[in-house]
């Protein structure tokens, strides 16, 4: 059975005694990160008339570019991109609104305390070679390694762009399309997909490996933004959702966006305006206004004013959305209590650095540069479980995993003073509760640099800024709740139908004309913009069926 559908709601007042705007809108989108700009774009090349609201002056959710201490412009939360599809890319003709991305390469460089190092290139021939440096018996289980992460990656990036059904039986029919798609799934591939979703990255990785080194370079990715350590349940999946990505075509590559990650949203807010949609920033949105029948009907604003629209659609924390625009009077009390109970922990903190030059690292080994690629402090499993465990307790990480990027190797002019570097690091783990005071940013930060400098020891000398921000500062800046750069954790009761919540997993919700399209939705979170287009197919299959219901009213009442 699903869920109770909500009773009548009182009389909404705001219509009556508020500012109404006498037109009223197609769609109205709360919140102008990269998937509320991308169901913009969409649904405004379908010929809709679009509205976007975004609180801050900023237009990107954490995919933003913004200026910092004198001359510098920083990424200041998210950092690269590689989750964000080509078909997108190519649907709204980013490049053509100044979208341009240089491969972050190599891969991944990981140093050890030993003094020797592993670099992945993405280059299977290179990759192997570099770690038959370490272990050959390593080596030749990666190609093998390689060619399954390969398949079940193919596999995950069907399920993608599918509008996940509900748990109903009406939906019936959305679960036959559903498993039309995955024409060619064997017993086998299923139950790999079960172990990954189920099984710890450590197990996983156990199974093929033998050398802690391999292990620790290769865990990185099943820990990035998740509440969780490598021996955690269900981090397998975790460590495939940042693999699933490609720049350029090149898979599980990462890229860095020219202008910063504001370039990103900076793109689709070209791509939505050149469609017609309009934007308006330090617009906040108060609340969704929801009328006696239960149906989204506009969107009353901080200074009191209403517009109207026939469709409202959020890519805020779905929590937010839920429980403060609409509030709990408008929702049944199951779903309340789902969405109460949906799990958006981190431990993540973004720690950006202006340097006065770029450190060397010892133990780099290869032709090119190393500033080019992503530099991670994991020398082993059991350094990334102990990070976690220290959280786990209360406790911030006495260890950090680190990873660093070095936009300014990317690109020399416009980030930083002349002669000047930017070093971007997302950190682990920092407890939520843990107090938020100068004293703990600058602690961190403290541990955060001593982490890299044991493999770049000049770095210490070289840092002249740092900003910290804590996952109590990612709550507060961008919305993330909980600090969670997911939008909620990647776990299977919170994956696709169940995400964000059951019966809820297709962007409706349980008020008419509601929806969300945000990273709390399938397929989560990462630079994507896949939650955003998903959507829009949604709202506009639901707005046709509408105006042929509409139709069919009006030809009844005039026979």
């Amino acid at each position: 059975m699903g869920p109770e559908r909500p009773g009548p709601a009182a009389p909404d007042a705001a219509l009556a005694s508020a500012s109404v705007s006498s037109a009223r809108r197609d769609v109205i989108v709360v919140g102008g990160g990269h998937n509320g700009l991308v169901c913009a774009a969409y649904l405004a090349k379908a010929g809709r008339d679009v509205l976007v609201l975004e609180r801050r002056d900023l237009l990107g959710g954490a995919a933003v570019t913004e200026p910092m201490w004198d001359g510098y412009r920083v990424s200041s939360a998210a950092y690269v991109v590689s989750l964000l599809p080509e078909r997108i890319v190519a649907e709204l003709d980013l490049k053509a609104f100044g979208y341009r991305v240089s491969i972050v390469s190599p891969d991944y460089f990981v140093p050890f305390p030993d003094g020797t190092s592993l670099t992945f290139w993405g280059d299977l021939r290179r990759d192997v070679e570099n770690i038959a440096r370490l272990n050959e018996r390593d080596a030749a289980a990666y190609v093998a390694f390689d060619r399954y992460f390969a398949h079940v990656g193919d596999l995950m990036r069907r399920l993608l762009f599918v509008v996940p059904p509900n748990m109903r039986m009406t939906d019936l029919l959305s679960w036959a399309r559903t498993s039309a798609k995955l024409r060619g799934w064997t017993g086998r591939d299923i139950h790999e997909l079960v172990r990954l979703f189920t099984m710890s990255a450590a197990d996983l990785l156990d199974e093929w490996f033998e050398d802690p080194r391999v292990k620790g370079a290769l865990a990185t990715q099943a820990v990035v933004g998740a509440w969780a350590g490598p021996m955690t349940p269900g981090s397998a999946y975790v460590l495939m959702h940042h693999w699933i990505g490609q720049v350029d075509g090149h898979l599980g590559a990462w890229g860095w966006v020219h202008g910063g990650m504001g370039g990103v949203s900076e793109a689709i807010a070209g791509a939505a305006r050149a469609a017609g949609a309009e934007i308006r920033t330090a617009a906040r949105a108060a609340r969704v206004v929801v009328n006696p029948a239960g149906r989204a009907v506009g969107v009353e604003l901080e200074d009191g004013s209403v517009i109207r629209a026939n469709q409202v659609v959020s890519s805020l924390h779905p929590k937010t959305t839920y429980l403060d625009l609409v509030g709990r009077e408008h929702l049944p009390s199951d779903v309340i209590h789902d969405v109460e109970r949906i799990r958006t922990r981190s431990g993540s903190v973004k720690v950006n650095l202006g340097l006065s030059g770029l450190p060397a690292f010892p133990s780099w080994d290869q032709e090119g540069s190393v500033h080019r690629g992503l530099t991670a402090v994991s020398p082993s499993v059991e350094y990334l479980e102990r990070a976690f465990d220290d959280a786990k307790y209360g406790k911030p990480s006495q260890h950090p995993y680190v990873e660093l990027v070095f936009p300014t190797a990317h690109e020399p002019q416009g980030l930083a003073p002349p002669g000047k570097h930017v070093m971007l690091a997302f950190t682990q783990y920092l407890p939520f509760d843990t107090p938020n005071t100068v004293r703990t940013r600058d602690a961190w930060a403290k541990k955060v640099i001593a982490a890299c400098a044991a493999y770049a020891p000049e770095l210490t000398s070289l840092v002249e800024h740092v900003e910290v921000l804590t996952p109590r500062d990612l709550e507060d800046r961008f919305g993330l709740l909980g600090g969670s750069i997911m939008q909620g954790e990647l776990t299977p009761d919170q994956l696709f139908s169940f995400r964000p919540i059951p019966f809820y997993g297709d962007y409706r919700t349980p008020i008419k004309d509601l929806y969300l399209c945000g990273a709390g939705s399938h397929p989560g979170g990462g630079v994507m913009g896949i939650p955003g287009r998903n959507a829009s197919t949604v709202m506009l299959k639901d707005a046709r069926r509408d105006r042929v219901i509409d139709r069919a009213r009006r030809m009844v009442t005039w026979g």
